[in-house]
């Protein structure tokens, strides 16, 4: 075999080695292969036997990078796309497209794409689908406190930043904050800044024209598809600092310039942004902009995590219960004394999120008419127990106990979390902050 096939194919084999999908197209722009690993995308039988630009209308030969392989025949390495499929999906992926050469001509193209973000978040309209106040669930006095001052800022134009740990309910505030509002009428738009990575989401917040850079089309960015509405920006203590600076200056003009483009485009935005850690650290650290911090925080919201609401458990777990019966077309008519009250001494570090997620494994594994304690023992046993708290005797360790064990368990569940609540294995690695290769390690090591 020609020696050159053969490191065009020890090209391909190590491509496919870190990928969410492989793509292979023949010399007619037919996909012939197509392998994704990811179930929120379409599969093989979508896609096998159709034209590229069957799959992605708005791309032309110029601006696919699998058509202009075919036409080159040269490859193309980790190019960034911002692209509609043929469902109206918006997806951000950076794709690498090798063309396979025999005896001076392109047979087909291998393409290897990872995938950053899939169909993102943009409510138009009359806001159907958003959260409002009425999905705070609540009892607890200091909670209740803030649903009314959410429906008092609701109204205004002023910025506002939440703070709350990882799963206390920072987008059904920012939601809420739009559907009780006067904006309720137009876009809602909800961006995570640490699903992103930072050299893509430059071009997301501004937008972009067709040829800007290799791949690129004439694309609105975040504030523009925002024009009149709220945009959520989650986790902005993930933005470098250098975007935050723009994102300053952009915020303060009030009109935003596209990538590659000649004209200002003015816009008129509520912005909601959200951190998971201490501001006054993040400032500490230079992981967020002091000036930024004030731009953003005209109104500050801070969210309580589950441990300092333990009155509300009990009324969470009836609503999720109440949800569950719903979807599930089932007839669970609560929860047993004892395991409520494990559920209420545990610590919850997932909070609210880790709540649902415990009360619907439980759910799924009852038998009964009601949910018990064997029912979710091993879940939460499972759980992301805080590493200083006592074990279950108190201060001594009980014969059998094993470590590594004990440490696998909380690994393969910080992994499956970071799965949980990512579009790609890329931004679950990014979570992590392990490499793709690493995690798709853990991925098999644990069968998840």
């Amino acid at each position: 075999m020609q020696k050159r096939v053969l490191d065009q194919i020890g090209e391909v084999v190590r491509l496919c080695e870190d990928t969410d999908g492989i793509v292979i197209v023949n010399r007619n722009g037919i996909v012939e292969y197509h392998r994704i690993s990811l179930d929120s995308y379409w599969c093989s039988q979508e896609t096998e036997g159709c034209h590229i630009l069957e799959l992605y209308p708005e791309l032309d030969e110029d601006s696919s990078t699998i058509l202009q392989a075919l036409k080159t025949g040269k490859a193309t390495y980790n190019v960034l796309q911002d692209i509609n499929n043929r469902r109206g999906q918006r997806v951000l992926l950076e794709s690498t497209t090798i063309p396979i050469v025999v005896d001076g001509q392109v047979e087909c193209v291998v393409d290897s794409s990872k995938y950053h973000a899939i169909d993102q978040r943009v409510i138009r309209g009359d806001s159907g689908g958003l959260y409002t106040l009425d999905h705070i669930i609540t009892q607890d006095t200091a909670m209740l406190t803030l649903k009314e001052r959410i429906r008092n800022v609701a109204p205004l134009d002023s910025s506002v930043l939440i703070y709350g740990e990882t799963g206390t309910g920072k987008e059904l505030v920012a939601e809420s904050l739009h559907s009780e509002g006067k904006r309720s009428g137009k876009p809602f738009v909800s961006q995570n800044c640490a699903a992103i990575p930072s050299n893509l989401l430059e071009s997301l917040f501004f937008g972009t024209e067709k040829g800007s850079y290799t791949g690129a089309l004439t694309r609105k960015g975040l504030l523009e598809e925002a024009d009149g509405g709220s945009l959520f920006l989650d986790e902005i203590n993930s933005m470098e600092i250098g975007l935050q600076a723009k994102l300053l200056k952009v915020l303060e003009e009030k009109k935003v310039r596209r990538l590659g483009g000649s004209r200002d485009i003015p816009f008129d935005v509520r912005i909601v942004a959200a951190v998971n850690e201490d501001p006054a650290k993040l400032i500490r650290e230079h992981r967020l902009r002091e000036d930024l911090y004030y731009r953003l925080g005209v109104v500050r919201i801070t969210l309580p995590p589950l441990r300092k609401r333990k009155g509300d458990i009990a009324l969470l777990t009836r609503h999720f219960i109440e949800c569950y019966n719903q979807k599930m077309k089932r007839d669970i008519r609560g929860i047993s004394e004892q395991a409520l009250r494990r559920l209420e001494q545990y610590s919850w570090p997932g909070n609210v999120r880790e709540l649902q997620n415990v009360v619907e494994g439980a759910y799924v594994s009852a038998r009964s008419e009601m949910l018990m304690m064997d029912h979710m023992t091993d879940i939460l046993d499972q759980g992301l127990m805080e590493l200083d708290q006592e074990p279950a005797g108190g201060d001594t360790i009980e014969d059998g106990f094993s470590l590594p064990q004990a440490l696998e368990q909380y690994e393969r569940e910080l992994v499956r979390r970071a799965m949980a609540q990512s579009s790609s294995i890329s931004q679950a690695a990014r979570l992590l902050g392990v490499s793709r290769q690493n995690l798709k390690y853990r991925l098999q090591k644990f069968n998840l």
